[in-house]
């Protein structure tokens, strides 16, 4: 393993896939009251509230990560068609039973968006709590490239990315940790490196969590932050042109960053 976080490095195992952690993920994306997995629910609301102004009520609405479909169930309330694809099979199964108990009609797929060649066609596609900024800049070209294939000819992107103000609100670290008991990370004792690094010429920041007990497992991910000309610049390369940036809807929290931008972005 090497010692050193090298950008857009990407590790082998998957928070989003990993047994034990996609649990922990979904108990997150329940707890209304943070924003450690999903944001919290008056600014989910006041998301909602902004698409209703934007794109028209029985739209089709297509929403990736949706996770365990907090923002499908609102879209489908608000007199939209909506399905939602997430790579968690248990958020999805979890996004399944609420709607089915809650007599919903959203369609759901466990599929991994990267991968999966979208076969509809949709007025709106969504991708929400700065996913977008979460990956590689080649993954960023294939999902622009899979979502200009699967709108209307007038259809919408809507999505939200970290402001260049990011750049300067996080610190590097690196630090071991022991937790004797079960954690977020593992189910068994474990010895748990957490790294947090800055990439200030690709604009991003990497977190590098390495879990060892029995074997060791390391987790990437990536916090990609943005000017509004840099965002317009990589839509524009791919086929969009934004058409309204909203930067008032995320309110400060101890979890992460307020500083975001929600785009609506036209394909063109």
């Amino acid at each position: 393993m090497n010692n050193e976080l090298e950008v857009y490095k990407r590790s082998k195992d998957n928070i989003w896939t990993d047994t034990w952690i996609s649990k922990n993920m979904l108990a997150a994306h329940l707890d209304f009251t943070n924003d450690a997995a999903s944001r919290n629910i008056k600014v989910i609301t006041k998301t909602i509230d902004w698409i209703k102004t934007i794109i028209k009520t029985n739209s089709s609405i297509l929403d990736l990560g949706c996770g365990p479909g907090l923002y499908t169930e609102m879209l489908v309330k608000n007199g939209y068609f909506v399905t939602g694809l997430d790579i968690s099979k248990r958020s999805i199964k979890f996004a399944r039973d609420s709607a089915r108990k809650q007599k919903l009609s959203i369609k759901y797929q466990n599929k991994n968006y990267l991968k999966t060649k979208i076969h509809n066609t949709y007025d709106c596609i969504t991708c929400i709590y700065c996913d977008f900024g979460a990956l590689i800049p080649v993954e960023q070209t294939i999902l622009l490239k899979n979502i200009h294939n699967a709108l209307n000819d007038d259809g919408s992107f809507i999505f939200d990315v970290f402001t260049d103000k990011l750049a300067n609100e996080r610190t590097e670290s690196k630090q071991w940790n022991y937790c004797k008991d079960s954690s977020f990370w593992s189910k068994k004792p474990s010895f748990v490196l957490e790294e947090t690094k800055h990439f200030p010429n690709e604009h991003t920041w990497g977190n590098r969590s390495i879990v060892i007990n029995n074997r060791s497992k390391e987790y990437i991910t990536w916090d990609t932050y943005y000017t509004k000309q840099q965002i317009s610049e990589l839509l524009q390369n791919n086929g969009f042109q934004i058409e309204e940036v909203k930067e008032d809807l995320v309110e400060k929290n101890s979890f992460t960053s307020n500083n975001v931008m929600f785009i609506k972005a036209r394909k063109i």
